[in-house]
């Protein structure tokens, strides 16, 4: 049960970066993580793998807990079930938060959460061909995107999951040009939002105009990166998969590039 699952890999945001060990998260986010929990830089995970995360919530915004990225709902009844909706569950379009099952109950009880992140990839499509671009924030070393999270009782084993699902907005002019053929960006928080999520009792139309709102392109920089993220024979959890490359088909399009 709840086992990794070969999935499509570059569709919205199921691919994100954490540079940084456990001291600075702890102390970047005044919260202590799980005892026991060493974090190692991440230069690269996947979504479809449901890798655990270091996660805040609004509920408990002194911890950083260990989190799996795919929410099941509370109302899920067999692993099974639990296994086939968290691989749709990954992301949230923030604009139907209120109405879709799988996040609604969630997102009426309060239970947000701050992912964190140093950077996240998106690829840029150019007629059959998909390039794929690290994009990280130019004022926040350690930025965050919005989320939701939930917990799930195994009824076959009594084990409970606390996952959790990033949320997406319309895209900035850059995301925009580069997610070309969706046209979504994560919802990157600034620290006036960031702390809003976290701590603040919103209403409805509270969350839906924070999360609506794009970061601006002008914080942010991006660069394509080596195919090397997509590998399925070399390890692409490595610095390499970060570093910048060129493209020919590329050269000249400057809205790619911040």
């Amino acid at each position: 049960m709840l086992t990794p699952t070969n999935e499509p890999q570059a569709a919205m945001c199921y691919h994100t970066a954490l540079v940084a060990d456990g001291p600075a998260l702890e102390a970047r986010f005044a919260a202590a993580l799980d005892p026991g929990v060493t974090l190692q830089p991440t230069y690269h995970t996947n979504a479809y793998q449901f890798p655990p995360w270091p996660i805040q919530t609004h509920q408990e915004p002194g911890k950083l807990q260990m989190l799996r990225w795919g929410l099941i709902p509370r109302w899920v009844k067999t692993g099974a079930d639990a296994d086939q909706i968290r691989a749709r569950t990954l992301n949230a379009r923030s604009e139907s938060l209120y109405e879709k099952p799988s996040f609604r109950t969630a997102i009426q009880k309060g239970q947000r959460c701050l992912i964190p992140v140093t950077g996240f990839y998106e690829w840029h499509t150019l007629g059959k061909k998909k390039f794929p671009f690290y994009i990280t924030t130019t004022e926040q070393p350690i930025f965050t995107i919005a989320g939701i999270w939930d917990e799930w009782p195994s009824p076959e084993t009594g084990e409970i999951f606390q996952t959790y699902s990033l949320l997406t907005t319309e895209a900035n002019p850059l995301l925009a040009a580069i997610h070309n053929d969706k046209k979504r960006m994560p919802v990157v928080l600034s620290r006036d939002a960031e702390h809003a999520w976290l701590h603040e009792n919103l209403t409805e139309q509270q969350v839906l105009e924070l999360t609506g709102t794009p970061y601006p392109a002008e914080q942010m920089s991006s660069h394509a990166v080596s195919k090397l993220i997509t590998s399925r024979t070399q390890p692409n959890d490595v610095p390499e998969v970060m570093a910048p490359a060129e493209y020919p088909e590329l050269a000249g399009n400057g809205a790619l590039f911040r």
